[in-house]
């Protein structure tokens, strides 16, 4: 009777221990905790098939076997203790060959039973005394129960890692949708629901919010110039910096290529001052320089804002009004920023209106080339400048300071430039027909930033060089000198190039932009122009005659020609010339006039 309780208690036991946990390894130490205890066992050890999918990691493996060693109790029987156990061992190996329970008999007095786990793995226990059929034939159906536990927990143990590598992917996929590839800050849809929820919430809390677009400068040519790895290093830089503004109130999002948006919430009635200092925090944050390959690099960027829901309640509108302020600012070179007003998308409209005439006015050739003359210091004509106007059907004449940047801020500056270019070609080819002065040289065109970076520029001077017929000694391009500087490497290039094929380089403003002393003699141009804010009243300026004199010298050093512009006095032209320069254009010699007027000269000058 004892017996018989023993085992159904053992078994009831046995039983309960089985269902106690879902992870194998923890469900398998429960039962062999319980059968060590109940059948006062010297030791216990489970092995498991090396079919089974989802096993836990860095399992010991049985040579000559199909099984790795799970667990052991006691634990001093983990690890190495039971594989350096040569008994063990050649047990294991025997009870995995026979598949079926099997019992042994050691020299020691100590025994061996062995169970076939169905499916999954081998049970052993060890004792110093013979375990009863009995007992060992009621276990079976335990083992068999066992089994099926086995298969469960494997096939939750799979599930949950599924489960897990789903959400895993899952979140890794809401990242990247809410997320900035290169930076990790918001991208531009997740920031446009954020402003979406901030605008909703301002109206309910009676509360305001901004939205603040800033746009770093001059970095596209520290970009080109240095590669693509220099520049996404700085705007990591950059990201990270501007990450540290970031708290409960403020989202940072990069909104593509080096435009960044910082969404402000929950903002008082003192918001203006709250943004001025949030500006402030953004610039002391860009004086600090970009450190990249032991390369510093000094930045700094233009900042627009706009007010919700006071200066709107839409999403698109709060980004273009933000957008619009901050290209007010660049315009202004403001590091203060600046408030989106009405009148920012006024401007832009009658922007977009003028550039609609500038478009119109190409078609109906409204636009005139006018010549003005250059000289030299014996009153002998050497050339010209070749230089735009356009005759406005309803302003009139157009000054070049309000269109030339209007088009140069859109593409339409490609085709004003290209039309330059084959107009002047067409004038220089009648002037070949005459009998020009032997002092007359060569006419010169204006580039634009724009028409210097496309890749086809050369080709097209050379094929309206071609198709006009037209010798190329006879027109000199003109490239102020903070183009050169911004496009340095491209522009030493360019010039040298169209050197070769006769086509001389003129550097306009020289003195006005960067120092870039350490560029020009880098750069083959051949003339350099004195800018006229350095002419004006020169005799009576040492400050103005002094860079006059250095440029002068430095171009003679240099090897190059240097004419003054803007000379409208004798008093200035006799200053120029007792300086050492002996080449100039200026109301003194004469105004631009159009080409028709412009070949009466040089047809009288040759005459007389």
């Amino acid at each position: 009777m004892n017996k018989a309780l023993f085992i159904i208690s053992l078994q009831h036991e046995l039983a309960m221990s089985i269902g106690n946990k879902l992870d194998l390894k923890a469900m398998l130490k429960v039962f062999l905790k319980v059968c060590f205890s109940r059948l006062n066992l010297t030791s216990g050890h489970i092995f498991i098939n090396c079919d089974d999918n989802n096993l836990p990691s860095k399992l010991t493996s049985l040579e000559q076997t199909n099984y790795l060693h799970l667990l052991s109790i006691p634990q001093k029987n983990q690890g190495q203790a039971w594989s350096e156990n040569n008994e063990l061992s050649s047990f294991v190996e025997s009870l995995s060959n026979a598949q079926q329970n099997i019992s042994q008999q050691c020299e020691n007095g100590r025994y061996f039973f062995g169970f076939i786990i169905p499916d999954h793995g081998l049970l052993i226990f060890e004792t110093y005394y013979v375990l009863e059929l009995e007992v060992q034939k009621a276990l079976i159906p335990i083992f068999q129960k066992l089994g099926t536990s086995c298969y469960t927990s494997i096939i939750h143990d799979s599930l949950v890692k599924e489960v897990l590598s789903r959400q895993l992917v899952e979140e890794k996929v809401a990242f990247q949708a809410q997320h900035d590839g290169l930076t990790g800050l918001f991208n531009r849809q997740y920031m446009n629901s954020l402003l979406a929820e901030a605008i909703e919430e301002a109206h309910t809390n009676n509360k305001f919010g901004s939205i603040v677009f800033i746009d770093l400068n001059r970095f596209k040519p520290v970009n080109d110039a240095m590669g693509h790895s220099v520049g996404d290093q700085i705007l990591l830089i950059l990201a990270n910096r501007l990450q540290s503004l970031k708290s409960e109130h403020i989202d940072v999002a990069r909104f593509g290529g080096d435009e960044f948006v910082l969404l402000i919430k929950d903002l008082e009635h003192d918001y203006q001052q709250t943004v001025n200092n949030i500006i402030n925090q953004i610039n002391v944050l860009l004086d600090i320089p970009f450190v990249v390959k032991n390369n510093s690099y000094k930045l700094n960027c233009s900042i627009g804002y706009v007010f919700f829901p006071l200066q709107s309640s839409t999403v698109n509108n709060l980004i273009k009004f933000a957008d619009i302020a901050m290209y007010e600012a660049k315009r202004a070179k403001s590091r203060f920023g600046k408030q989106y007003t009405p009148s920012m998308s006024d401007k832009i409209k009658r922007r977009l209106a003028y550039v609609d005439d500038m478009k119109q006015g190409l078609e109906n050739g409204d636009f005139k080339l006018f010549y003005q003359p250059q000289y030299n210091h014996s009153g002998n004509i050497i050339g010209a400048e070749a230089l735009l106007r356009w005759h406005h059907p309803v302003h009139g004449v157009e000054s070049p300071a309000v269109y030339i940047p209007i088009a140069e801020e859109s593409d339409l500056i490609l085709n004003i430039g290209q039309w330059v270019l084959e107009q002047a070609c067409r004038d220089i080819y009648t002037l070949e027909q005459l009998s020009l002065p032997a002092t007359f040289k060569k006419v010169a065109i204006n580039v634009s930033a724009k028409q210097l970076i496309q890749h086809d520029f050369q080709d097209k001077v050379m094929q309206a060089i071609k198709l006009n017929n037209i010798a190329a000694e006879h027109l000199a391009v003109e490239l102020t000198e903070n183009l050169l500087v911004e496009n340095i490497e491209d522009s030493i290039k360019l010039i040298a190039s169209l050197k070769a094929n006769a086509i001389d380089c003129s550097i306009d403003d020289f003195g006005t932009g960067y120092s870039s002393l350490t560029y020009l003699k880098r750069i083959p141009a051949s003339v350099l122009k004195i800018d006229r804010s350095f002419v004006a009243n020169i005799e009576q300026s040492n400050e103005s005659a002094a860079i006059a004199s250095m440029i002068i010298s430095l171009g003679k050093t240099l090897h190059m020609s240097v004419l003054a512009e803007g000379v409208e006095t004798s008093a200035e032209f006799n200053c120029l010339k007792m300086l050492g320069c002996y080449q100039y254009q200026g109301y003194y010699f004469q105004k631009p006039i159009p080409f028709d007027e412009f070949v009466q000269l040089l047809s009288n000058l040759n005459s007389g």
